[in-house]
């Protein structure tokens, strides 16, 4: 029974029956390709969020034997014919109403995935396992790729069974995993969506490498760590130095690769010694933080960490908390490493070389199943797809050098494929660096920016975007997001806090460099 058809003509009273009935009719056995749904019903209208009215959808989708794919879809009323799909994060999937709620407050009919696990513990990687030791391989294609694909599929199969009529665009947003799991759809599944925004990709497992080896710099030899006051006084030395680049002096280095300050202007001296003063050790882990790790046959094994993102090193890399001792990087990065590439989270690392786990890397058949990390995307530009890069600057999980090396990468090979100039991909690929702000958000920089936005008006309009405001809750600050390889810089006049008081500028040393570099 399609919504929009029997409603036509019908007093408020009648039309809210019938919507109760075409959402209910969606549980009827069949309809779905591999899929149950499990409950249909209405959600009323919430005035106070600005949410519409909603159909609400819980649904199973068993592709295989032993595949469990929990979705959601949220269908509402004054449905603008269009698609929004969710990403996740950390291990865990997305079926919040949180999630959903830009794609509804704009009339979207949303989906939201848990990826194959019912888990909401983000640090949970045990679903990958079937037995001790060893790696599901189903998890991991459902966690990887098909989770995604298939909430796509079949919401869209839902949604025209609701609507009586086909979806018109289809956009998908996520960050962190959320990031690898679009980059995933725009490899895989190039049909999917008309539009991807990809923040923070973990685009393959040298984000976990690099936090292994980040808290190896620290944690190795006791010596090398560093305790919270001597972080703040390294960030403070770092901002002391750097922070007037961009023309403002606010707590923002806005291209934190151009910095080159050297941690040894802070080596203790001669009988010094307390926070304000670094041993030769701790200089030495800081240094390997600023420029990452290779392995001997040049590969990455930890991407840079930007100056100035010191603050968050605390949680991520230094710990030093009776329930986190090494840090985040410790329980998400490292174990999360662990159990695709061991099967054993609890895998002894500290003594882990980089030549050791890159050659292993290298020999995982696993690791190809889940990483997103073909450069060549020329199928999903072919068909006037757009996709959406951000990261943020300051970012101390994936490094926006990381995201940076894919970027020139896939830009480099599709347009080679495709047989144009890397330069008219500029309508199709875009990337955004969110200046100051950490892992998806947070950080001393405006982490607030309405990108659903900019991908429509793109999209739809041909609006190539080149410029996008970004807000902090609770703060006057504003700055544009611009397109790599610009960032923002101050004009010497105007409100500081005005986004309209900086032009977006290409540094006459570009960090791009550095990525390529890195790469």
């Amino acid at each position: 029974m399609a919504l929009l058809g029997v409603m036509t003509g019908a007093d408020p009273a009648r039309a809210q029956t019938l919507a109760d009935a075409a959402c209910t009719g969606l549980t009827a056995p069949g309809q779905f390709l591999d899929t149950t749904v499990t409950s249909a019903k209405m959600v009323p209208a919430n005035t106070a969020r600005k949410l519409p009215a909603y159909c609400e959808i819980s649904a199973m989708v068993r592709p295989e034997p032993g595949s469990n794919i929990g979705v959601v879809f949220r269908l509402p009323e004054g449905w603008n014919g269009k698609f929004f799909g969710i990403g996740g994060g950390g291990f865990i999937g997305n079926l919040t109403l949180q999630g959903a709620t830009p794609g509804l407050m704009k009339g979207y009919a949303t989906a939201g995935t848990d990826t194959g696990h019912p888990s909401t513990d983000g640090t949970d990687g045990s679903f990958l396992l079937d037995r001790p030791g060893h790696v599901n391989p189903i998890a991991v294609a459902d966690f990887g790729f098909r989770a995604i694909h298939l909430m796509t599929t079949v919401g869209k199969a839902v949604a025209n069974t609701y609507y009586g009529r086909p979806v018109s665009k289809a956009y998908y947003q996520g960050c962190s995993t959320g990031g690898r799991e679009g980059l995933a759809e725009v490899q895989r599944y190039p049909d999917d969506y008309d539009g991807v925004i990809a923040g923070a990709p973990v685009y393959d497992l040298r984000v976990q490498t690099s936090a292994l080896f980040r808290i190896q710099a620290f944690h190795q030899d006791p010596a090398s760590t560093l305790t919270a006051e001597q972080v703040g006084i390294v960030n403070k030395a770092v901002l002391a130095n750097c922070d007037t680049a961009d023309g403002l002096k606010d707590g923002i280095i806005n291209d934190p690769m151009a910095c080159k300050w050297d941690p040894a202007a802070m080596r203790c001296k001669a009988g010094e010694s307390g926070a304000q003063c670094l041993t030769p050790a701790q200089v030495k882990a800081v240094r390997i933080s600023y420029s990452g790790v290779k392995a001997k046959n040049g590969a990455v094994a930890a991407w840079p960490l930007a100056r100035g993102s010191e603050m968050d090193w605390i949680d991520r890399s230094i710990g030093g908390q009776p329930n986190n001792p090494y840090g985040s990087n410790h329980t998400l990065g490292a174990r999360y490493l662990f159990f695709l590439l061991y099967g054993d989270p609890d895998k002894a690392w500290m003594n882990l070389t980089p030549d050791q786990v890159m050659g292993d890397l290298a020999k995982s058949k696993v690791i190809k199943e889940f990483s997103a990390d073909n450069p060549d995307i020329s199928q999903f530009v072919k068909k006037g797809g757009k996709l959406l890069l951000y990261h943020g600057g300051y970012d101390p999980g994936p490094s926006p050098v990381g995201t940076l090396a894919y970027f020139n990468q896939a830009q480099a090979v599709t347009a080679a494929e495709l047989g144009v100039p890397i330069e008219a991909l500029n309508k199709d690929v875009r990337l955004f660096m969110a200046t100051g702000v950490y892992h998806c958000r947070g950080g001393p920089g405006p982490d607030q920016f309405d990108l659903l936005s900019a991908m429509e008006a793109w999209a739809e309009l041909g609006q190539v975007p080149e410029r996008i405001v970004a807000t902090k809750a609770n703060s006057p600050i504003s700055r544009p997001m611009c397109a790599w390889p610009a960032l923002p810089h101050y004009k010497g006049e105007g409100d500081p806090n005005a986004e309209a008081s900086f032009a977006c500028v290409v540094p006459a040393v570009s960090s791009k460099g550095a990525a390529k570099k890195a790469a």
